[in-house]
């Protein structure tokens, strides 16, 4: 199993994590808009869901590489990735 933890203080991606099934955590403690990322091509990053409050979502996600990607900020986000 492996997991990915951090902070979003501003705009920007996470680390990118693969696994059967990926658990997304996150906790927002004002507006922030954060979308869940999939490399489903190879080549290019693309949206599947879109946050803008605390969630927690379980992602079938077979060999494809994931990634969170915050694309607007006002406040922190906390989120956590784990693979099972």
């Amino acid at each position: 199993m492996a997991t990915i933890t951090g902070t979003f203080s501003g705009t920007g991606n996470s680390a990118e994590i693969v696994g059967s099934q990926i658990a997304i955590d996150m906790t927002f403690a004002g507006t922030a808009t954060v979308n869940v990322q999939w490399k489903v091509d190879g080549a290019n990053w693309r949206t599947i869901e879109a946050f803008t409050a605390s969630a927690q979502r379980v992602f079938e996600s077979p060999g494809i590489p994931m990634r969170l990607n915050c694309s607007a900020h006002t406040n922190n986000v906390t989120y956590a990735m784990a693979t099972f």
